[in-house]
């Protein structure tokens, strides 16, 4: 009795040390790579992390339909196949001339600033120096006109922002938020990663936008024989490298956008003038302190002004002071100019 009694203890000694040993195998194995820092770890490519709550995961960029995600302690070494893989897919699909913007939830974007159509064609009387007033406008738009958004056209202007708003609506489409409008206006980077240099006058210090990238200077950017409203602005799309990560362009240049705001605005000096940003408060002249915003200028008419309505990005004469941190808040949204032009959003 007493050898059966101790051979009992000591399988049950040997399953006990087992189970230990088969445990310590499975916490080996348990490897987690959740959280923000564990992600920058890797290696990626069109993909990114999303931090928000309850996901915490590694995701592909919405705005492509692949990527790659190695890290130091998950790497195939090959293309493999999984089995048995599942995952729930929640890409918005974006209509033709516009992209995904994986920020405030995710919203579309046009890809190129709003152009004139009429009956599904863009309108060529556009494509002249003089077809621009806001009587045009009116008339286009008492026609049924509506903004697209198309590459190598000359940009929508002399357009008020009501106006601005009908024809984002007759497209299915609104008006860009200020919020929106921000969220996508990063040149050639995922957040606000600004190229840096100078043009061969050194107008532009280091830090802010480079000259040749978009239109920020008339004189070195386009051919301006058409363009509208004997403006100066270049056709959509022009330069290649006044694009953003998701493939927005012209955000920055070109002409003005408005954006669906309007605000109160009391400039930080009595004077009307173009102030920047330094991280704490606005200053009339640039400085190391206002860098780290590529030097891009607001614009504040002196004292209070009420209904003021917001555009961003500036345009083809603005310099440095253009950016994706530039807002002019200077116009009614009455207004009409040949180098006021928009964008249209969906959600």
């Amino acid at each position: 009795m007493l050898e059966k009694i101790t051979r009992g203890k000591n399988k049950s000694i040997l399953v006990i040390i087992l189970l230990l040993v088969f445990s310590s195998f499975v916490i080996a194995s348990i490897f987690q790579s959740i959280t923000q820092t564990d992600f920058n770890l890797g290696t990626y490519n069109n993909t990114f992390y999303n931090s928000t709550s309850g996901i915490n995961a590694v995701q592909i960029n919405l705005s492509f339909n692949n990527g790659t995600y190695t890290s130091q302690i998950y790497n195939t070494g090959s293309n493999v196949t999984f089995n048995n893989l599942s995952w729930t897919y929640q890409r918005l699909q974006c209509p033709a001339g516009m992209v995904y913007i994986n920020k405030l939830n995710g919203y579309c974007i046009d890809q190129y600033e709003a152009s004139v159509w009429i009956n599904g064609v863009w309108n060529s009387t556009s494509n002249t120096s003089t077809w621009a007033s806001a009587t045009w406008t009116q008339s286009a738009i008492a026609t049924g006109a509506y903004a697209n958004s198309t590459p190598n056209v000359y940009p929508w202007v002399y357009v008020n922002q009501t106006d601005a708003r009908l024809a984002c609506q007759r497209a299915g489409k609104h008006l860009c938020t200020d919020a929106e409008w921000l969220a996508a206006a990063n040149i050639n980077g995922s957040v606000y990663n600004l190229p840096t240099g100078a043009d061969t006058n050194n107008k532009i210090p280091a830090g802010s936008i480079d000259a040749t990238a978009c239109v920020q200077y008339e004189a070195n950017d386009c051919d301006w024989a058409n363009s509208p409203g004997a403006g100066d602005a270049c056709m959509t799309g022009s330069h290649s490298n006044c694009v953003s990560a998701e493939g927005v362009y012209d955000m920055v240049g070109n002409v003005w956008e408005w954006t669906n705001e309007t605000v109160d605005t009391i400039a930080p000096g009595a004077s009307s003038a173009w102030y920047y940003f330094n991280g704490t408060g606005f200053q009339t002249s640039t400085s190391s302190a206002t860098t780290k915003y590529g030097n891009d200028g607001t614009y504040f008419l002196g004292n209070s002004n009420a209904g003021r309505a917001v555009i961003r990005g500036g345009y083809w004469s603005n310099g440095a002071s253009a950016g994706p941190f530039c807002a002019h808040l200077l116009h009614a949204p009455t207004d009409t100019y040949n180098d006021i032009g928009f964008r249209c959003c969906s959600s």
